[in-house]
């Protein structure tokens, strides 16, 4: 009997096999625009990643070769296809295979050579690549099947060494096969090959509650092809396996996946991780199938995964085909029936994360994975060009290239979705924010003449400020940056993660592990070699300061209108507005995108510890340069984004401080001549320490010292026994080598003077003034008084300081800025970008 066919496709039309109506009617919908792509993947007429993805795209490409593009011109028409694209995205972003289906063809019109071709013939071209490429996601799915099923019983067969006499007995779930593929299957691709290699005895399936995916569908496919099959309820697994496995020689549960993520935690359909957890019990392989599109290494654990809610009615009630008094079936008579109480409460959740714990093994179509020593599963050997590791957080990875050593930094590679953070927007602590179609303000365009990139820079300003971001807690802006840049923009984008470490010199618990600074550069190379690096940071102060924007009655947005909310100046302000200007100055093609990269950076606020990671990155890479004569960055200029209220800065102050401690003699209160006061002589040493010359110069004027906390003493009748205050200290003196040494060397004799034994200051960190570059045209120029990361990046670059906003609101409760002030930033970023590939 001849294979099912879920979807059926010629150029120009596409018709796809209506699910919710089998198994009694065999019913293909034509399907010719997004729109109703879109409401056949959400109404579950087509289901199953892999055949989501592959509607979607077909779609969409029917769309375009029937003409429904009106636009002109190159930007014009890839607009266009973003936005249908972003549309289409939102049928089912629990799916991975379609986020990377739309990575992917977002991609490849932004790689099609228009150079020299006219509007009509460029958008032919356009089009013509967005349909080669639909097309071939369709043509490769089937043979990804068809090896998912070849490895797949090949690892059952070494772990069994199944004959004639023991061939096996397997359990699947949901519906995995040629109905939710392009063919054959995954998971029932397995069992398809197992039979067709004399290995099955029986295939058990699920009912899949509550839409009956199983017995609508799995059931219908087994007995299509005349596999020796049995259904059951999803609660009847514990008794099968307790009953049947010797008898039967059950030795698999075999399911496949919406998502695997980098630790092999799996999202499926609801009722996979029962069935996980009664596997392991009776002692029966628990075996993923899925393409290696569906494994998503950005998403550390499936605790990141959104889990989708579904329509209460799908548990309350069921419809299907009547049964007539004689046993018959009348297809052409379908009835909804209750079949429980309508006013019962319902938790409906259309999937569930099995932890990688219950897996035993992930099968795909380069081959099967399973757990290592540490428990986990590793995929990096399977796919190195996406997952890449190294010890050091050695930059040769973040090009491309496959020096490998053990783990302890990692880069995410850009090949692949990560699922975009969604959450309540009716509660002020969640958000709801896609990173595919970032929402846009609703205002009307404004009678002033506003640049046309306003709407853009706005919306991914407010998209930024929206998400919490606290120094240490950078992770979900990072990931919403990664896919911004990717999924929008097209650019290459990876994730630099910070090694972890035992201790922090903060009071605070250490969060490092898992965070991850975000580099980018719009060239379509791995291997490429920047000469200016554009950088700014992703962390703010704290407390979150929700996003607000000042609007008139009119609901225009102008150039006065103002915007405020935590990181809105400092420095998401600059973040903006830099990403804005690096893809204005490339669609204006006033530079050559490989010679630009983006890096933003977390931990600036506390300790530069993201800068400090790159710049150990970025050195270890150029000795490896000079070693085997790699092609990799040395980077002539750098530009850093900070508030300064778009003026050039010409350097800033340099910083040193510490903990400083002072020991007394504890007693008595009515007798201090018989003691030491811890607190007493602090206070004295901190006066003098305020009160001394710790060093000036013309350009920063004087150091100066910010005592932020004072504590010691038990009670006020006990004269205490230890003090302590923490210090900041703005360097003026010196340069960045010598400054911090001048201001402790004054500082240390100013605590002699005051008590030979009593003091211990423990420093840490600390630099002298920073110079930046200033003679630049057209900028007003100012001296900052607060730290960067221009020090903590360790190259002879020549450093720009500049951005939108001034530091004096930026910690405060009143942080914020105009919308002038935003798009001034880009033109002065623009500026300063041709000034340095210039110089």
């Amino acid at each position: 009997m001849s294979a099912l066919e879920a979807i059926k496709y010629t150029r120009g039309k596409l018709e796809v096999l209506d699910q919710l109506r089998l198994p009694h009617e065999h019913h293909y919908d034509e399907v010719s625009t997004s729109e109703e792509a879109f409401d056949c993947i959400k109404a579950m007429r087509v289901r199953g990643a892999p055949a989501i993805a592959i509607v979607a795209a077909l779609a969409a490409s029917v769309e375009l070769h029937n003409g429904s593009c009106t636009a002109t011109g190159t930007e014009h028409v890839i607009e266009y296809i973003d936005g249908r694209l972003d549309y289409l995205y939102e049928s089912r972003p629990t799916a991975v295979d379609l986020g990377n289906a739309v990575k992917l063809l977002k991609k490849t019109v932004r790689d099609v050579k228009t150079e020299g071709l006219t509007d009509a013939e460029a958008k032919e071209a356009i089009i013509r690549a967005f349909i080669e490429a639909s097309e071939e996601i369709l043509a490769k799915d089937l043979k990804t099947n068809k090896s998912i099923g070849a490895f797949g019983a090949k690892w059952l067969q070494e772990q069994y060494k199944i004959t004639d006499d023991s061939k096996i007995t397997v359990i699947t779930h949901c519906n995995t096969g040629s109905l939710a593929t392009s063919g054959h299957g995954t998971a029932l691709g397995i069992i398809r090959t197992l039979r067709d290699e004399g290995l099955l005895r029986h295939a058990y399936c699920t009912e899949t509650r509550p839409y009956n995916q199983g017995s609508r569908l799995t059931a219908f496919e087994l007995v299509h092809e005349g596999i020796p099959s049995t259904l059951i309820t999803d609660s009847m697994a514990a008794a099968l396996f307790r009953l049947r496995k010797a008898e039967e020689n059950i030795a698999a549960v075999i399911v496949g996946a919406d998502r695997v993520v980098r630790n092999g935690d799996t999202a499926n359909k609801i009722g996979t991780y029962q069935l996980a957890v009664l596997a392991k019990h009776h002692g029966i392989k628990f075996m993923v199938a899925a393409p290696t599109t569906s494994i998503d290494v950005d998403t550390l654990t499936g605790d990141e995964i959104e889990i989708e809610q579904r329509k209460r009615e799908e548990l309350t009630q069921i419809s299907g085909a009547v049964v007539n008094a004689d046993g018959s079936i009348d297809t052409s008579k379908s009835v909804r029936v209750a079949i429980a109480d309508q006013r019962i409460g319902v938790w409906n959740p259309g999937f569930d994360v099995t932890p990688h714990e219950y897996i035993d093994a992930i099968v795909t179509e380069k081959g099967t994975v399973v757990k290592g020593e540490d428990g986990k599963f590793h995929f990096e050997d399977l796919m190195p060009e996406r997952f890449q590791m190294k010890a050091t957080c050695n930059l040769l990875l973040l090009w491309g290239t496959t020096l490998l050593s053990p783990s302890s930094a990692f880069v995410i590679d850009n090949n692949h979705h990560q699922h975009p953070l969604i959450g309540d927007a009716s509660s002020s602590s969640s958000l709801s924010i896609s990173p595919l179609q970032i929402s846009t303000l609703s205002s009307t365009t404004n009678k002033e003449d506003a640049p046309s990139y306003r709407k853009n820079l706005l919306s991914l300003h407010k998209s930024l400020i929206e998400i919490p971001s606290i120094s240490r807690t950078e992770q979900e802006v990072g990931k919403f940056l990664l896919d911004y840049l990717r999924n929008n923009l097209g650019y290459v984008a990876k994730a630099q993660f910070l090694e972890s470490s035992d201790s922090s010199q903060n009071d605070d618990d250490d969060h490092s592990q898992g965070r991850f600074n975000v580099l980018a550069w719009p060239s379509s190379h791995n291997l490429s070699s920047p000469r200016v690096l554009v950088t700014s940071h992703i962390d703010v102060v704290p407390p979150f300061i929700p996003y607000h924007i000042s609007t008139p009655e009119s609901d225009e947005v102008t150039s006065d209108t103002f915007i405020s909310g935590r990181g809105s100046v400092d420095a998401k302000a600059s973040v903006a507005a830099q990403i804005v200007a690096v893809e204005e100055l490339i669609r204006a093609k006033e530079v050559d995108p490989a010679d630009l990269m983006l890096l933003f950076v977390v931990g600036e606020e506390i300790s530069g510890d993201g800068m400090k990671a790159f710049s150990t990155a970025y050195n270890d890479a150029d000795k490896e340069k000079s070693k085997k004569e790699l092609e990799l960055p040395h980077f002539k200029a750098a530009i850093y984004g900070e508030p300064t209220e778009n003026k050039l800065s010409c350097g800033h102050k340099g910083h040193t401080g510490g903990m400083l401690k002072a020991q007394g003699i504890a007693g008595h209160s009515g007798y201090p001549w018989l003691f030491k006061s811890a607190t007493e002589i602090l206070v004295k040493a901190l006066a003098k320490i305020i009160d001394a010359d710790l060093g000036s110069s013309d350009r920063y004027g004087n150091t100066t010292v910010n005592i932020g906390t004072i504590s010691g003493g038990v009670a006020a009748n006990v004269i205490p026994k230890e003090a302590q205050a923490k210090l900041a200290i703005r360097v003026a003196a010196g340069n960045q080598s010598t400054g911090a040494d001048i201001v402790r060397e004054a500082v240390d004799k100013i605590l002699k003077e005051v008590d030979q034994e009593a003091f211990t200051m423990e420093w840490t960190g600390g630099y002298g003034p920073v110079e930046c570059y200033c003679d630049v045209d057209g900028f007003e120029t100012m001296v900052a008084s607060y730290g960067t990361d221009v020090p903590n990046f360790d190259s002879d670059h020549v450093s720009y300081l500049y951005g939108p906003g001034s530091i004096l609101v930026a910690h405060g409760d009143d942080e914020g800025l105009k919308v002038g002030d935003l798009e001034t930033a880009v033109e002065g970023y623009k500026t300063l970008i041709k000034h340095a590939l210039a110089a």
